[in-house]
């Protein structure tokens, strides 16, 4: 990664090659604005880019609101048609201006270009092509299990990070493996393969019968002290050592939660890693209260029963941080999709309809 600063509050960072991991600090620290208060940009230049995995997308939502609170705005140039689908899938093309070349964003940032020709970057083929989910603008739900409530995904739109109402947290929780023979491979495709016999029994998981790749749909149906609530997630991300969930419209979070595993002095760290905001005011309440704890014993579960899987100790770790205290005010409509409430009100139909469908069954066999 280079950076270079073309004024008192302009930076242009070349962006590496890869981007796998979520810390945003590196960034951040050599792109201090010399003039606190005026007006600054981020210029990001994807052109050499080759992977973004679901957990390295994370830097860019953190990037975008930390350097917010520096009156920083982020721009963007080199970037290929696949990375402006990958933008637009996960929300940051919201956050992120994109340019075609340096020279325009050069110049939307007020600076000269050295070369005033707004030459084309060529475009570099990327590693993650097949990993990551085509961007849609609805979702649409594949056949599910019969079990499954199937409520609430079908035609809403995704949302990430940068959607939602409340708080914004980035939670990691931990699970060192010491067990020779090994691989981060084998943990996450665990993980894939046994994501719904890991859930706690309050929290249900159906993934379509595709399983988990990139553009599947899971579907959810969870009791909470609060009701029931049917809503699913997209598979937005998945390589083999890495899968991102990310949420639809009406979820109790806005936002991405990760799965990973990597390789490290012998040992293999499994790790999910959530970085979201309440959906609406309500959920938002929610979690202030019993919600955010709900949420830390059911991944605290999942990586306790990877472990019982394995056969490794269960000792879990969790790190919760707060990335951004504001409420987005102007996401005061969500609560409009509220999976819960909507769930609650449909739950009586379903009865009544379990109720009728079973009555013909009885009336057939008689």
């Amino acid at each position: 990664m280079n950076i270079a600063s073309l004024g008192d509050n302009v930076f242009l960072v070349e962006l590496p090659t890869e981007l796998k991991d979520p810390d945003e600090t590196p960034f951040l620290d050599v792109t201090i604005p010399k003039n606190a208060g005026n007006k600054g940009y981020l210029i990001l230049d994807f052109s050499n880019i080759q992977l973004i995995t679901g957990l390295g997308a994370y830097v860019f939502v953190k990037l975008g609101v930390l350097a917010g609170q520096r009156g920083q705005r982020l721009l963007a140039c080199g970037v290929s048609d696949h990375y402006r689908d990958v933008l637009k899938l996960t929300g940051l093309d919201q956050v992120i201006q994109v340019y075609k070349n340096r020279a325009e964003a050069f110049a939307a940032a007020g600076i000269s270009a050295v070369n005033p020709t707004p030459v084309e970057t060529p475009q570099i083929l990327s590693m993650d092509v097949n990993h990551w989910a085509h961007q849609v603008d609805r979702l649409s739900v594949p056949e599910m299990f019969p079990q499954a409530i199937n409520r609430n995904v079908q035609g809403r739109h995704t949302v990430g990070p940068v959607n939602g109402f409340g708080q914004l947290w980035q939670k990691t929780y931990r699970l060192i493996i010491n067990k020779p023979g090994l691989t981060a491979k084998d943990v996450v495709l665990a993980l894939r393969q046994h994501l719904p016999a890991f859930q706690p029994p309050y929290n249900r998981f159906y993934p379509s019968k595709a399983g988990i790749i990139p553009g599947e749909i899971i579907a959810i149906d969870s009791s909470t002290p609060g009701g029931p609530v049917s809503t699913g997630v997209l598979v937005s991300y998945s390589d083999d050592v890495c899968f991102t969930l990310m949420t639809p419209q009406g979820h109790p979070e806005s936002g991405w939660v990760t799965f990973s595993a990597v390789e490290s002095e012998g040992k293999i760290i499994a790790q999910i890693t959530g970085l979201a905001r309440a959906n609406d005011f309500i959920y938002e309440a929610a979690f202030r209260t019993v919600g955010s704890k709900m949420q830390v014993k059911i991944w605290t579960h999942v990586l306790s029963s990877l472990a019982v899987f394995l056969g490794v100790p269960p000792e879990v770790a969790v790190e919760p941080k707060c990335i951004d205290k504001h409420i987005q005010w102007s996401q005061l409509g969500n609560v409009w999709y509220n999976a819960q409430i909507r769930t609650i009100f449909y739950m009586p139909f379903r009865r009544r309809d379990k109720a009728a469908n079973q009555d013909k069954n009885d009336a057939r066999q008689k």
